[in-house]
């Protein structure tokens, strides 16, 4: 699962949620998150993912 932390001082809209200044969703799915690698709140470092390390 992801994690998924707005670091910006705005609200980020995107289409399907809006995620606050300083919050972070936890255990986001790793697939959507894949899916928002390239998006631009990502590019410029207002969206930051992190991928937890799968348990063996």
């Amino acid at each position: 699962m992801a994690t998924l932390t707005n670091t910006s001082a705005s609200p980020l809209v995107m289409p399907d949620r809006t995620i606050q200044p300083g919050e972070v969703i936890t255990d986001f799915d790793d697939k959507e998150a894949d899916k928002l690698k390239d998006d631009l709140f990502v590019k410029a470092g207002w969206l930051k993912i992190e991928h937890r390390a799968k348990a063996k």
